[in-house]
């Protein structure tokens, strides 16, 4: 592996700030000061400084853009990252405090320095249950400012780059180069004084399947779905129904961007994804609609909201089997009135007793389809969780 941040015997970084103030905030301005005093403190060369901003406290968009940008980072060691986003949960609190800075090293070499909150590690949950990436709690503090993107991580972020820099001055391009193509990046930490604890393997979750991970300007939603896995599910060609909340619509399951026409709907291989930790190059699978705006056909798509579908023939065949078992009323006290159901509401009803999983696996309710044991299975299951 090369380091092409490495040029005349010099490591020259190149830090990114993901924060969620607007670029155009007086906080962004001050927080990209304090980066360039710090780097000029620990006498670095960059390539460059970006501050770049992210939506206010939304920690699932921010885990997002981090491990895209990150684990697609063709820049390796010397490119570090710095992701902010820390929605209090101590708002009353003399202390100021906030949740603390994790560090980690990416199997590329690019360095992560984020605030564990909320779901901004959970696109990197499957690569620390692995052990694939090895996470580090840190010595950065986490009180005593109501600015620490100010007054604390910038300085992090510099010294961090400057152990970097210092690193491999000391142990050699051609090292660093093996430790890396070796799976040995997190060595490269080995002696950072603002390094802690490493984390348990067990201490990050994921969002569910088929959750919304981010909707782009162009209204196109990136779901944490792996498209290969939704074709195991459905073949490509299946006419989908897909509810969120109050919205449903029909969709087509397509095989890469520009699969289907203008006007169509489609579930299809994003441009989003990276490798994971078996070595496979992973995609995402997008809601697309060519020549306009998914996101404003589902309206009620969100990032961190799981979305539920099933085909358009199987969701023909529920409705029908529902009428003619003659069952209007299900769930405590009567919750879901099969009668005056929504598509929407009936989606996420059958995702509520087990009918889907994962948001997109259909199987277990095909599977009452065909025994037509649909409406048997769902008073089962109702009794069940009444007796409990």
């Amino acid at each position: 592996m090369t380091l092409p941040l490495f040029q005349d015997d010099n490591l020259k970084p190149v830090i990114t700030v993901l924060t969620d103030y607007p670029r155009d905030d007086l906080a962004s301005d001050e927080v990209r000061q304090a980066l360039i005093t710090a780097c000029a403190v620990e006498k670095l060369d960059c390539f460059s400084m970006d501050v770049a901003a992210i939506p206010g406290m939304n920690t699932i968009v921010a885990g997002f853009k981090t491990a895209q940008l990150a684990l697609n980072s063709q820049m390796g060691v010397g490119h570090v990252f710095l992701t902010n986003c820390a929605p209090r949960k101590n708002i009353i609190s003399a202390r100021s405090k906030g949740e603390g800075v994790w560090i980690g090293m990416l199997p590329n070499g690019v360095a992560v320095l984020t605030v564990a909150s909320g779901y901004a590690l959970a696109p990197f949950a499957d690569m620390i249950q692995s052990g694939h990436i090895r996470f580090f709690e840190s010595k950065i503090p986490d009180e005593g400012s109501q600015f620490r993107s100010r007054d604390y991580f910038p300085a992090a972020a510099a010294h961090l780059a400057a152990f970097l820099r210092d690193r491999v001055a000391e142990i050699g391009a051609e090292e660093v180069s093996q430790r890396v193509a070796k799976g040995d990046a997190a060595s490269l930490l080995d002696g950072f004084d603002l390094l802690g604890a490493a984390v348990d393997t067990d201490a990050v979750t994921g969002l569910p399947k088929g959750t919304v991970w981010y909707i782009d300007n162009f209204g196109n939603i990136k779901l944490n779905l792996v498209h290969e896995t939704l074709l195991s599910f459905h073949e490509v060609g299946t006419n989908m129904v897909i509810g969120v909340g109050d919205s449903v619509a029909n969709a087509v399951i397509g095989s890469a961007g520009f699969s289907q026409g203008e006007g169509i709907l489609a579930l299809t291989r994003g441009s989003s994804g990276w490798t994971d930790d078996k070595g496979q190059d992973i995609r995402f699978t997008e809601i697309f609609l060519r020549g306009s705006s998914a996101a404003q056909i589902l309206r009620d798509a969100q990032p961190g909201v799981q979305l539920f579908a099933v085909s358009k023939d199987d969701l023909t065949r529920a409705q029908q089997m529902l009428r003619d078992s003659g069952l209007q009323y299900i769930g405590a006290h009567d919750l879901y009135n099969l009668y005056m159901m929504s598509e929407a509401r009936l989606l996420e009803m059958f995702a509520h007793y087990g009918l889907i999983k994962d948001g997109f696996d259909s199987r277990p309710l095909k599977k009452r389809l065909d025994d037509g044991s649909l409406a048997a299975y769902l008073q089962q299951q109702d009794k069940g969780r009444n007796a409990a």
